[in-house]
Order: C-alpha cells, then sequence, then structure tokens
C-alpha cells in the first residue's frame, strides 16, 4: 500500500483549468498510462505530469506519504479534503485514491454535531491504518442533483468532525434507520456504493426466519403476534408474558402481564414506568386504551432468567466481519438488570459483567465458563451463516442471548445497530476493537488495505 498527501498546485502548475495531476518523476513513471482518477465514486479523465520539484517519496508508511498536487480542477470535482491522509492504487488505466467511507446516520438533529459523535470519534482511532476520508451523514443530507454529501466529515488534523461539501463515498455503514424511507432502494439506482447492514428485519421477520433454522429453532421463545385472542391464549399457557413493540429495541416501549390467581392481571408498563392491576376481563379494554392494537406488538412468554442476587441478568454479543471479510465474535458482555427491575439493558439501569463473573455469581461451579463460552461463539456464528444466506450485506450485529435457571440458552433478539456502552465500562480494548473492526472492513471493501502493525494494538 503507497501513501499520499494532496495540495493545491502551485507556480509551477499553471493550468488550473485542466485535470492535472502532478507528481514526482519517479512517479510518474509508474503512472504513466492512467487516463482516470476515482475519488469515492467520482471519476474524471486526468492527466499525469512529472514536477521535479516534487520530492521523491515512496509513501510507504502513513506518517511519511508521497506528495501530489492536484489542479485546482480536479479539488472542485471530486471534493478532495486536504486535511486527509490518503492510500493510493492504480490499474493500467486508473488511480484510485481513498478509502471514502460514509456513516449513514438516523436523522434526530441531535446527533448530527462533533459533540454527539463520540463512538465514531473513538472509530477513527485506527485512522492512522487506514487513512482517507470518513464522511458523517443523514439520508436528507445527499444531494442528488449535484452528486455530492453536504455533511461532516472527519478532519484528522484537529480531531473533530467538520462540516463540508463533500463526495458520495464508496462504502456507507449504515449507523441509523427510519421509517419513512428504505435508503437502499432509493439509492440504487443513482448510486453504486456499497452499504453493509442496508436492512434491518424486525422482531416477527428474525422470528420466522430463525424458526427454520434446525440448529437455532431450539433456543428460540415462541412468539406471535399481538391481538386479544393470541394475548389470552399465551396468558392460558404461562403465567407471566412480555409484549414487545416489533420494530424498537434496547427495552423500549414494552410490558409485562402477569396472569394471578385471583384472575386479575398485573401490568409492569414500561413505557410510563406504572405498575398496575386490572381484572382479567378487562385485557381488551386495556390494550385498546394502551393502543397496543395499532403499535405492531409481538407476545413471548416471560423467560425465567438466571439471576444474581435476585436480579435477571443476559449475553450480548458482538459479531463482525474483520478486514477479511470473516465472521469474528469480538466482545462478550453480561447485562445486569438494576436492583427490583426487569429489564437488563445498560440504559435502562443495567451494568455490565464479564462472562466468567457473571456465571460464578449465577451458578458457581455448576456450569464450565469455556464451554459456555464455545456455546455462545457456536450459536452467534450460525446466526450469521445463516443471515448472509439471506443476500443481505451485514457485516456487524449485536445479539441479545440469555441462560434460564434451568441454564438452557435462550436467543432474545438481534440487532444490526448495536451499543457498546458496557464494553467501555468493561474493557477499554475490547471496545476500541469492536470500534475499529468495522473502519478496517469498510476500507477492505473499498479495495484499500491497513498499515501493518502489533495486532495486539487493534
Amino acid at each position: 500500500m503507497k501513501w499520499i498527501k494532496v495540495e493545491r498546485g502551485d507556480v509551477e502548475c499553471t493550468d488550473d483549468s485542466k485535470n492535472t495531476i502532478y507528481v514526482s518523476t519517479n512517479l510518474a513513471d509508474k503512472l504513466n498510462t492512467q487516463s482516470k482518477l476515482v475519488f469515492g465514486q467520482n471519476e474524471i479523465p486526468i492527466t499525469v505530469q512529472a514536477l521535479s520539484s516534487i520530492d521523491e517519496c515512496t509513501g510507504d508508511h502513513f506518517h511519511d506519504p508521497a506528495l501530489i498536487r492536484l489542479s485546482q480542477n480536479v479539488f472542485d470535482q471530486l471534493l478532495i479534503q486536504k486535511s486527509a491522509t490518503y492510500q493510493i492504487r492504480y490499474t493500467d488505466t486508473t488511480i484510485y485514491i481513498g478509502p471514502v467511507i460514509g456513516f449513514l446516520l438516523g436523522d434526530q438533529h441531535y446527533y448530527y454535531h462533533h459533540r454527539r459523535l463520540k463512538e465514531l470519534t473513538d472509530a477513527m482511532g485506527v485512522y492512522e491504518k487506514v487513512g482517507g476520508l470518513f464522511i458523517a451523514f443523514r439520508h436528507c443530507s445527499i444531494s442528488w442533483p449535484e452528486k455530492c454529501i453536504y455533511g461532516l466529515y472527519f478532519n484528522y488534523e484537529n480531531k473533530r468532525w467538520v462540516y463540508g461539501k463533500l463526495p458520495l463515498p464508496s462504502v456507507v455503514y449504515r449507523r441509523g434507520f427510519n421509517s419513512r424511507n428504505n435508503f437502499v432502494t432509493e439509492c440504487s439506482d443513482v448510486s453504486n456504493w456499497e452499504v453493509f447492514n442496508d436492512v434491518r428485519f424486525d422482531k416477527w421477520q428474525l422470528y420466522t426466519l430463525l424458526k427454520e433454522n434446525d440448529q437455532l429453532k431450539p433456543y428460540l421463545p415462541e412468539t406471535a403476534l399481538l391481538n386479544v385472542d393470541s394475548l389470552s391464549a399465551f396468558l392460558g399457557k404461562y403465567a407471566k408474558v412480555i409484549l414487545k413493540p416489533n420494530k424498537l429495541s434496547r427495552g423500549r416501549g414494552i410490558s409485562i402481564i402477569t396472569s394471578k390467581p385471583d384472575g386479575t392481571l398485573e401490568i409492569h408498563d414500561y413505557r410510563q414506568f406504572t405498575n398496575f392491576t386490572i381484572p382479567a376481563s378487562q385485557l381488551e379494554d386495556y390494550l385498546h386504551e394502551g393502543k397496543y392494537l395499532k403499535r405492531d406488538y409481538i407476545i413471548q412468554p416471560f423467560l425465567d432468567l438466571a439471576r444474581i442476587d435476585g436480579s435477571p441478568w443476559d449475553i450480548r454479543v458482538v459479531m463482525q466481519k474483520n478486514r477479511w471479510k470473516q465472521w469474528v465474535c469480538n466482545g462478550i458482555e453480561c447485562r445486569l438488570a438494576g436492583t427490583g427491575k426487569m429489564i437488563t439493558n445498560i440504559s435502562n439501569g443495567g451494568r455490565a459483567l464479564e462472562l466468567s463473573e457473571a456465571l460464578t455469581l449465577a451458578f458457581g461451579t455448576e456450569v464450565d465458563p469455556i464451554q459456555v463460552s464455545k456455546d455462545i461463539h457456536s450459536i452467534s456464528m450460525e446466526f450469521c451463516k445463516m443471515m448472509d444466506q439471506t443476500g443481505f450485506h451485514f457485516a456487524e450485529f449485536g445479539l441479545d442471548l440469555a441462560l434460564d435457571q434451568q441454564k438452557h440458552y435462550w436467543f432474545i433478539e438481534a440487532n444490526v445497530r448495536p451499543t457498546f456502552k458496557g464494553f467501555k465500562t468493561l474493557d477499554d480494548r475490547i471496545y476500541r476493537r469492536i470500534c475499529y473492526e468495522p473502519i478496517l472492513y469498510s476500507a477492505s471493501i473499498a479495495g484499500f488495505g491497513w498499515e501493518d502493525s502489533d495486532e495486539s494494538e487493534i
């Protein structure tokens, strides 16, 4: 791999109206047949010209890049940012500068500021391994007539996300979804970028897919779409059930219903953080008043999860594709619900534990942590292989698994937009590895490499 820095042409570069790149004599000898320059999804015809004033440099290292000067016309058409250090590669006819990677965010306005991009800033800790231009944007940031993005880019020189007019990236790491549009479908006719984590299956879609897999089916809790009849049937079969919004995650919008011996129903409504009891005969009225039937819910039995000091806990597994395009498990954490709570999510007051610690606190010496770890890896890898067979491009999952008090495994949920708060408190090295992996993967599928380093640094 070769590293470069780009500059505006000086007085020797006389014609800014032409698409000219100026390089050292040695590099010009290698590029003398190239007639096209590609940056992200933009490409232009170019002329390569040797300039004796440019020092010879091999560009073998990030901190010792070769210098390339560009005419102003090249800067204007390709929207190249001078603050970045890039990789360069070439074929017989084409020069590629990059990588140019996009992070598609949600439409929430409060995400769209340097102060709100802490996780992406942490991911840029691996910047010196791949270089390039990294762009944070929303769907509405794209100007299709201009074929550009008005978004934020990571300025490596001052370590901040800065607003600018930017090129369309060649690879998009999808970090946000909304219900108003399908980004991939709408953009497929006018762009040729590679988007990973391009779709998000809702809970019901995922259940119907998983139950067809013989290896994963034993780990699935029975699931049904919510209506009055299905809920009545579940309450007749299970003493305690959980209602989950089909399209939400992180424990949002759930309710737990317990059927009591006296014919009443105890309801824990986590939407409003209220607990109350109603007669079983009022169940249908409650569903209508609570607008459950209008909002697409599923029902599952409430699992009797393993407990630590009376609080339930579950397991978050982060699966990612590495730079060699292979699935790897980059982190396992256990999430213990707060005192008196039944929801384990860190955002709802849960706390993170290492797997071995959680198993010891919950089961003592009754389980082998090494075997449990192997089982978790096996379940998670089977899930990833299955999702690859759907034909969609996935490269990252946050899987929620659990053990119940009888030590049976359960598959709870899969997220394509996982959060990593617990890992950051448990082990900063694991947290950084999770942040870095999609960056290395993005560079790889964009056709660029990474600077060799001690593997322990990543």
